[in-house]
């Protein structure tokens, strides 16, 4: 087997007046260049962006796009354009992951869905009151001076089924900014209980296969939206449903009835916690095969070592290692597959012996030691 992929580097460079052409996956709208790359890094594909700031005066309806790309080269052409800002993901970056932002944006109205409009003296207590709400993304605060006398000293708190934004409009006299729980500063219970042999009843929002209810926790905890969750183990009763973790929310902010259920587990996301949790998750999984697109298979020496090269290889977001005689060489290494998916997680985990796997270390706050 050829090893197709270069070893990814930690690349804080920012390019001004330049776009990067092509790879697109989504696009969203961010109050500024550095919220862009934030939401680049916690994406599960995205390695470039490119971001079209207030002074754009081309096309004034594409102001503030963040356009979150991918390229299997880790790279795109670059073209001059008056204006753009692009840059990389900081997946790599250990030290710089964080999804804390606690700047507020003067003179922006981050537009969203209103849930709740209440009095409030200054922007900070707005912020504040955004951060201990369990539904709030982001809040717009109306200052005494506001135009419109009806609207004055308001605080918005407002929520997206994406979590950024639907839309940024510029607008005298508001100040926006984002919920502080990734700063760690929600005054919310955290909730650390798991409930064994229990569902949560609730809207599902989206659902992953994951190994167990660790990485299921993780990523409702990343995940916007979710507030809680339930996992079905692999002794679940309904095969197709086996590892799968579902997000959940519900209008009041908890379940609504605990189900007693044999093999379901369930759980909070613990964004309200005073500590912060790793976006990333270093366990080893033994008898389980993660199922993706398969990046490369190169040979390495242990299971360590293949994940090593699975974090050091940016897109590789999980892997499976054979240790098993026939997948092995003279040299005792043995294939190590790279995988990814379009949303993080495995397309299926297959139970069996002879397979190990894990997750790439990318985003975890330190670099793990082999």
């Amino acid at each position: 087997y050829t090893f197709c992929c270069s070893t990814s580097e930690c690349v804080t460079q920012i390019y001004e007046n330049t776009y990067f052409q092509g790879g697109d996956l989504t696009t969203v709208f961010t109050p500024s260049a550095n919220y862009c790359q934030v939401v680049c890094t916690y994406h599960p594909t995205c390695l470039l962006f490119t971001y079209l700031p207030a002074a754009w005066t081309k096309d004034p309806a594409k102001r503030f796009s963040c356009y979150l790309k991918d390229s299997n080269t880790e790279m795109l052409p670059k073209v001059d354009m008056e204006g753009a800002i692009s840059g990389h993901s900081l997946k790599q970056c250990n030290i710089q992951i964080s999804a804390c932002s606690p700047d507020v944006h003067i003179g922006l109205d981050m537009e969203g869905k209103i849930y709740n409009v209440t009095m409030a003296d200054s922007y900070q207590q707005c912020q504040k009151r955004c951060t201990n709400d369990n539904h709030c993304h982001f809040f717009t605060y109306t200052s005494e001076t506001f135009h419109n006398a009806s609207f004055r000293k308001k605080c918005s708190l407002k929520h997206t089924s994406v979590g950024t934004p639907a839309s940024i409009k510029v607008l005298d006299e508001v100040v926006s900014g984002f919920s502080l729980k990734p700063c760690q500063l929600s005054e919310i219970d955290c909730q650390m209980d798991i409930f064994e042999d229990q569902e949560f009843s609730g809207m599902n929002i989206r659902s992953f296969f994951t190994p167990d209810i660790s990485v299921c926790q993780t990523i409702c905890t990343y995940f916007p939206k979710c507030l809680f969750f339930t996992f079905f183990t692999r002794e679940w009763q309904i095969e197709s449903q086996r590892n799968l973790c579902l997000l959940k929310t519900s209008t009041s902010g908890i379940p609504e009835a605990l189900i007693s259920r044999e093999n379901a587990i369930s759980g909070f996301g613990l964004l309200n916690c005073r500590r912060s949790f790793p976006a990333c998750n270093s366990r080893i999984y033994m008898h389980m095969n993660f199922l993706g697109d398969e990046l490369n298979v190169t040979f390495t020496k242990g299971h360590r070592a293949c994940q090593q090269v699975c974090t050091d290889v940016i897109r590789c977001q999980f892997f499976t290692y054979f240790p098993l005689q026939d997948s092995c060489n003279e040299e005792r290494k043995c294939e190590c597959h790279l995988r990814m998916s379009s949303n993080g997680s495995p397309v299926e985990i297959v139970h069996g012996p002879g397979r190990i796997s894990g997750y790439s270390l990318r985003l975890c706050k330190k670099k793990a030691s082999t």
